[in-house]
């Protein structure tokens, strides 16, 4: 399946960001604690090695590695290298935010807000370069809302993993935040569906894709699409519902429920290029 080492990049990727998003959010609220950098230790070392595997899985892409070589001559025509630069900057802060916070010297918290805006510049960089490709069911906002989505749910799902385990201090912000961040996602990447396909078979006859055939494809992965959005639904609900009764089996099956779901809708994005 030629789509995997994209849908692993990515998906590692955004999901390093999410969680460097909200390690940089609450980094003061955890500096509360007793042993704030200890704490941090984990999280920041799951979110370096999560974009560092992504990045390196992305190089089994046919041709990411030679436009890797031309990145910096293209930076301001070619969204492919900018992606690049802004991910590789964005690997080099978290990482030497990590390793300060490894070492238990100061500096980092600057670094991991740092990574963090950097992280969601290159997630916008990824999305315009499918948006900006021939593919008439990637050239529509509704990529780069599914990108950013899968940022919020993946982050805000791992993220809540370490609370519940205990690695991260049971702060009610962090709680209600990933139950809110969550639920507004989903539902916001819900109403878009319709927008999407409205606009697909508005424009169908207007724009060639060959040789492929996305909207074939699409039509055919229907179940499969159908089937993602009522897990991330149902995923959705149990994360809630474990974050506000404070259920921690609930919200653990609803962390499950959508990783898988993002899994899935990943590949069906892909699968439709």
């Amino acid at each position: 399946m030629h789509e995997l080492p994209l849908m692993a990049f990515t998906l590692l990727l955004q999901a390093s960001v999410g969680m460097t998003l909200w390690l940089a959010f609450l980094h003061r609220h955890i500096l509360i604690t007793s042993s704030a950098r200890p704490v941090m230790r984990p999280p920041l070392l799951l979110a370096f090695l999560a974009g560092a595997v992504g990045l390196l899985i992305s190089t089994l892409h046919l041709g990411y590695p030679l436009n890797a070589m031309h990145a910096l001559s293209h930076f301001s025509s070619s969204w492919l290298s900018r992606e690049i630069i802004f991910g590789a900057l964005y690997l080099a802060l978290l990482g030497l935010s990590t390793l300060l916070v490894m070492l238990r010297k100061g500096g980092w918290q600057l670094l991991l807000i740092l990574a963090a805006v950097v992280g969601i510049v290159d997630v916008f960089c990824m999305a315009q370069v499918y948006i900006h490709t021939s593919i008439i069911t990637w050239q529509h906002y509704n990529t780069l809302i599914m990108f950013l989505g899968t940022v919020g749910i993946l982050g805000s799902a791992l993220v809540a993993v370490f609370r519940i385990s205990g690695i991260l201090p049971q702060i009610d912000a962090l709680r209600n935040g990933c139950v809110l961040v969550i639920a507004l996602l989903v539902l916001l990447r819900l109403l878009v569906q319709p927008l999407w396909i409205g606009d697909l078979t508005a424009n169908a006859m207007q724009i060639a894709t060959l040789p492929h055939a996305p909207l074939a494809m699409l039509g055919q992965l229907k179940p499969i699409l159908t089937l993602s959005w009522g897990i991330s639904v149902i995923g959705m609900m149990f994360f809630a519902v474990g974050g506000c009764k404070k259920n921690i089996p609930a919200a653990l099956f609803g962390s499950v429920m959508l990783v898988g779901s993002e899994v899935m809708l990943r590949f069906v994005f892909f699968s439709i290029g």
